[in-house]
């Protein structure tokens, strides 16, 4: 089967990915520790504060 690399860890086909032996859950979580923090980026709404 053939995979599109930009889409081999998408999280809507991750699990997928794994049982079918596409990828081994060592690559996914190696995946997941190269991806930058942006929690910096984040938005949190102060309480009582209106759109």
């Amino acid at each position: 089967m053939h995979i599109d690399e930009s889409k081999k860890f998408d999280v809507r086909t991750i699990e997928r990915n794994i049982r079918e032996g596409l990828i081994s859950k060592e690559e996914y979580e190696q995946y997941l520790q190269g991806l930058p923090d942006v929690s910096d980026k984040v938005y949190v709404e102060e309480e009582g504060e209106e759109e």
